[in-house]
């Protein structure tokens, strides 16, 4: 039975993949010399608006605030996977337990980004030089947060919420202040970002999005195997023979997200902005049906 239990457990697979693709990953960042790429991109991020700054700043205002209600809003409400047993249980995690997700992620670095961007803005009104690596981190955050913005958007509204509605679920605490945050108004602000600055996005910034998707990854078994036991998405179990594909597309899923974004970004003002718009309104969702 024993033996029977390891022929049917693909772990060992499963982290190889991940070890090698994210080693090929680097080895390619590292071969394009990607911090030059974003050396290059940095001044496009820069404004010396005023509205800008107001903007940013009530945009990580409101993320701060979504991270201080999901401390102070009581138990949350999660359907987890055990690693050990595989079973599926319902967990109330509670203050930074509930950052293990890859929504909190979104909403995490959505406000890393502004939070940057805001910083270097100010410094630059009071012509205060900002450390070179901040601006780098702006470049990045902006990146990896609207591609992931988008891909969550996309997973909420058109996979996770008709799954529970149909199995007949509750789903009132899906629209909760911070859900609200993560699943709709992290992709609405970037992509205001996007149109307003137009900020010079390359290709090979997809590659952000596959180094935060196996960091995700990473992080998710770790915590499972050696932290809470279990995982926030029983798709990234690693025993299934499926599982190294399903791991890489996570990371992959980000990459194409960022690429399709970027591809809208190259096109006029007036055509972007207005295709940019109606994607938001296809994966965004601020209520749930009737």
């Amino acid at each position: 039975m024993n033996n029977e239990n390891a022929e049917g457990d693909f772990t060992r697979y499963t982290i190889a993949t991940i070890f090698f693709v994210g080693l090929g990953v680097l080895f390619y960042a590292i071969n394009i010399d990607l911090l030059d790429l974003v050396d290059k991109s940095i001044n496009s991020f820069h404004s010396t608006s005023s509205l800008v700054l107001l903007w940013r700043i009530i945009c990580l205002s409101v993320g701060v605030c979504a991270i201080i209600y999901m401390f102070n809003c009581g138990p949350g409400n999660m359907r987890v996977l055990m690693i050990k047993s595989s079973e599926e249980k319902i967990y109330h995690p509670e203050g930074i337990a509930k950052f293990i997700t890859f929504s909190s992620w979104t909403l995490l670095v959505n406000v890393i980004y502004f939070a940057s961007a805001t910083l270097i803005q100010v410094l630059d009104y009071f012509d205060l030089a900002s450390p070179h690596f901040l601006s780098q981190i702006q470049v990045f955050a902006f990146c990896t947060g609207i591609a992931i913005a988008f891909l969550t958007a996309t997973i909420v509204r058109h996979v996770i919420l008709p799954d529970e509605a149909k199995l007949g679920r509750d789903v009132e605490h899906m629209f909760l202040f911070h859900e609200q945050v993560m699943h709709n108004f992290a992709a609405i602000f970037l992509v205001i970002e996007l149109i307003i600055l137009r900020p010079k996005l390359m290709p090979e910034f997809a590659i952000f999005g596959l180094l935060l998707g196996i960091t995700y990854v990473v992080f998710a078994y770790l915590f499972a195997y050696y932290g809470g036991g279990y995982l926030a998405y029983s798709f990234l179990h690693p025993k299934p023979k499926i599982a190294p594909l399903l791991v890489i597309s996570l990371a992959s899923f980000i990459a194409i997200f960022y690429t399709g974004l970027w591809l809208v970004s190259t096109l006029d003002r007036v055509l972007a902005g207005a295709l940019l718009s109606g994607w938001v309104m296809l994966i965004v969702q601020f209520k749930p049906n009737d």
